[in-house]
């Protein structure tokens, strides 16, 4: 469509025209349509004086002006009924009527308008026409008390008014990128009275579901775009003229509203908060020309930065000096880094740090600051739910580790014995040939370390003997502790060789000399899994293994029956 000569009238569907006007700069200041119905054809907002003859010519050349019998004006303003009188002189229908909204009808006589009148309140806000329903969407207040916008049943294009416009076009009618939808925003921003008339009207907008959005200025949107436009203008703040005109503040302030809304709504749809960090880096970059955006947060001394490098993920790390200054409660001057303090919405304490990074010093403005807090005071109750998450899944982790893992030795423990079997297991049932094997470890004569060097010396010969399992297997060989001064190392993809080799390698590391530690010997047991054989099967021809181990004399290896 963007491909189009804008010389002669645009079809936007079977029957249905933009007849407008364009400036010399290429822009669209006034969008005018023609629904052609024969000699009961319709004009929708004929627009400004200044394009009157431009619009009348492409009137004529799809229908011809004298079969124009309906004109719609969405409201009395100049730019939009201004170019009827020199329509009427090029010769419009005998019985040309206007459609408008009775609130608007003195206004319009007043003006000099004295054609004859129709109400949208007639015939319940509808329009019957040849082929097609026009119906009569009440937008009030949204630039005049009697507004309202008009939806075509048929080809499903909402003619909008000022609804969805813009004073911001570009050398294409329709819209064809996001600066687009940003211009209309921007539009509605300074020319709404209130958010919540923009709210009204966007519900009467979302129950006709258009395909297409025809407003009278600014760019046609398509239906690639009808959802984005509409959700553009959700939850707007307007009204800007109500504020300071040289505010410096006062562009942020738009754009920080746009995105505290955007992160309302992605805290309560989402729970990874790495999605709401990443709208607050967009808008930093974006409204701020910041350079860089991070997050500090932490709890019971452990802090977590969040920054774009790892897509605010979040990791634990140590903090620079203007963060920890300003979580000891410190007030630092702004520089090439503005640090703001987080507090806990729970105590109000400070637990974490906002920042922002500029390539050159940057002072803030005072609304600048205004606006950083109310959006400081949104993150601070996601970042706090995200610490919380953070922190049960340390505890939940520090928790599993100790309920699978030896405290003293740091091997596992007999507790997670069945889930680590039952893995190595399956994969040697896949095998031909079974290729795991069980080594049983017992410290020799322990009772005597324990009673002649006290228990402490005896818990680091367990620690010692501990190290020397794991150093002399795989790291993927998992060992225990099972209990005492007895110990546990699975093999897998071994043969009776190799696993006689590790068990050799345990006995010889750990019968080798220790500093200020008592010298103790092992002995092991070694079973080779048989096809299909279980925990208990293994471990008890093992543990057999191991008691004729000590049965022979100690420190040394005693293979199972058959292995």
């Amino acid at each position: 469509m963007s491909d189009q000569s804008y010389e002669r009238g645009i079809e936007l569907d079977d029957r249905v025209w933009w007849v407008g006007t364009t400036a010399a700069d290429g822009g669209f200041p006034s969008n005018v349509y023609l629904i052609e119905q024969g000699d009961r054809s319709v004009v929708i907002d004929p627009g400004s004086s200044l394009g009157a003859e431009e619009t009348a010519d492409k009137i004529n050349a799809v229908v011809g002006l004298h079969n124009v019998r309906w004109v719609v004006c969405s409201q009395p303003d100049a730019d939009k009924v201004a170019a009827l009188p020199q329509l009427l002189a090029r010769g419009l229908h005998p019985e040309v009527t206007i459609v408008s909204h009775s609130r608007a009808h003195g206004a319009l006589r007043r003006a000099g308008f004295t054609l004859p009148y129709r109400s949208i309140d007639d015939d319940r806000h509808r329009l019957e026409l040849e082929d097609r329903t026009l119906n009569f969407l009440l937008t009030p207040y949204l630039r005049a008390a009697g507004a309202f916008a008009t939806f075509d049943e048929r080809s499903k294009i909402l003619f909008s008014s000022d609804l969805f416009g813009s004073f911001e076009s570009g050398p294409s009618l329709f819209v064809d990128d996001d600066a687009a939808i940003d211009a209309m925003q921007r539009f509605h921003v300074y020319s709404v009275a209130s958010g919540d008339v923009l709210a009204h009207a966007l519900l009467a907008v979302r129950a006709a579901a258009p395909r297409m959005i025809a407003p009278q200025h600014g760019h046609v949107i398509t239906a690639d775009f009808v959802d984005a436009a509409v959700s553009a203008l959700d939850d707007l703040d307007c009204g800007a003229l109500l504020l300071t005109p040289d505010d410096p503040g006062l562009s942020f302030l738009f754009a920080a509203n746009r995105t505290i809304h955007g992160v309302i709504n992605t805290m309560v749809k989402e729970h990874d908060f790495s999605t709401v960090a990443e709208y607050l880096a967009g808008l930093a970059v974006k409204t701020l020309g910041a350079d860089y955006f991070e997050l500090w947060a932490g709890t019971g001394g452990v802090l977590f930065r969040f920054e774009r490098g790892d897509d605010f993920a979040g990791h634990r790390d140590e903090p620079p000096a203007d963060v920890t200054s300003v979580l000891a409660g410190e007030s630092i001057d702004p520089g090439h880094r503005l640090v703001l303090p987080l507090r806990s919405p729970s105590t109000s304490t400070i637990d974490g740090a906002m920042v922002w990074g500029f390539r050159e010093r940057r002072v803030p403005s005072d609304a600048t600051i205004v606006v950083l807090n109310q959006i400081i005071s949104l993150v601070e109750v996601g970042l706090e739910r995200e610490i919380l998450r953070r922190t049960t899944d340390l505890e939940l982790s520090d928790w599993h580790a100790r309920a699978i893992y030896d405290p003293l030795t740091g091997l596992r423990n007999r507790a997670s014995l069945a889930d680590t079997y039952h893995q190595l297991a399956a994969f040697d049932d896949r095998n031909r040939d079974p290729q795991m094997a069980a080594l049983m470890v017992d410290v020799d004569h322990f009772k005597v370390v324990n009673d002649t060097f006290g228990h402490a010396a005896g818990d680091l010969v367990l620690q010692r003997v501990a190290h020397a399992v794991v150093q002399s297997v795989r790291p993927s060989d998992p060992t225990f502790r099972l209990g005492g001064e007895e110990f546990l190392v699975l093999l897998s993809n071994v043969d009776a060789a190799s696993a006689g080799l590790a068990a050799e390698r345990i006995r010889e590391r750990v019968a080798a000399s220790a500093p200020n530690l008592p010298i103790v010997t092992v002995s092991v047991g070694l079973a080779l899994r048989q096809l299909n054989e279980s925990q208990e099967s293994l471990l008890a021809r093992a543990d057999a293994a191991l008691y004729r181990a000590k049965q022979g004399g100690r420190d040394r290896v005693e293979v199972a029956p058959g292995d």
